[in-house]
């Protein structure tokens, strides 16, 4: 039988058949669709790329895509439960895990992937196979939080709100890393398309302050509504989950999200 680190089987922290999963890929859109279309504007995309969206989740990005900001003709998006992404002209909308799906050789001109590359105990794996689907020239943006330095986020808040809002975050933590996913992976992710032998690399690092009642704080809510049994599987407690959901609706408590780093990186021609 398949163990949780055995790569035949889904490594994502979160499934999108959760009945709080839709309200998830909103709130990561509303958090960060911002910094992406920043990034992905100064690509200078052209409407006649080929475009691959790995991990799509909601479907946002493709969306963007497809917008008259970008117009590009034809983008493909891929994820392994698409149920939540809105199928339009020009998308192609492929259900397929990411590890195992066909990406092809020399066909697209950008791969773009968010909060992907994070959870995936054989991420340069997929990265070597990523780049190898692009053309000469192609342009790859990985995108993935930093979550080290979980005890700077929250701002303000009392004793009770500050100790249940480190112990969801370390419960969160501990079940992505039995999962194979790196906390610290985003900060290194230039680092590693040197060695994959990228050129023109770029990195952009975001964040941005929210206070309660705010989708960069609901998203915690959220993230505890649907890992809520894990979490007291490891050792949680349902009173400070009541507290920590209880904290992010409060206009009183600010705090920052996760620091987003972006990574651009060009296949040589």
């Amino acid at each position: 039988m398949p163990t949780p680190n055995d790569s035949t089987v889904s490594n994502y922290l979160f499934d999108n058949a959760n009945e709080d999963a839709e309200r998830q890929v909103e709130l990561l859109a509303a958090i960060l669709d911002v910094h992406t279309e920043l990034v992905l504007y100064d690509l200078d995309i052209d409407t006649r790329w080929q475009c691959l969206d790995l991990g799509s989740g909601g479907g946002s990005v493709p969306t963007m895509l497809g917008r008259p900001l970008f117009a590009v003709e034809h983008v493909v998006a891929i994820d392994q439960d698409p149920r939540y992404i809105e199928q339009r002209e020009g998308l192609e909308i492929r259900q397929a895990d990411v590890m195992t799906a066909d990406l092809g050789e020399n066909v697209f001109d950008l791969i773009h992937a968010r909060l992907l590359f994070m959870h995936l105990p054989e991420r340069e794996q997929l990265l070597r196979r990523a780049i190898a689907a692009l053309k000469p020239g192609g342009l790859i943006v990985v995108s993935d939080w930093d979550c080290t330095h979980l005890d700077e986020m929250l701002l303000t808040g009392d004793d009770e709100l500050r100790e249940a809002f480190l112990a969801f975050q370390h419960g969160l933590i501990t079940l992505g890393e039995r999962r194979g996913m790196d906390p610290a992976w985003a900060r290194r992710i230039p680092a590693v398309f040197a060695a994959q032998g990228l050129t023109d690399l770029g990195a952009l690092v975001y964040n941005k302050l929210w206070y309660g009642g705010q989708p960069g704080m609901q998203l915690h809510a959220c993230n505890s509504r649907q890992l809520q049994e894990p979490l007291l599987d490891a050792g949680v407690t349902k009173r400070q989950l009541d507290v920590l959901r209880a904290g992010m609706e409060d206009p009183q408590v600010i705090g920052y999200t996760y620091p987003m780093y972006t990574a651009v990186g060009r296949r040589p021609r």
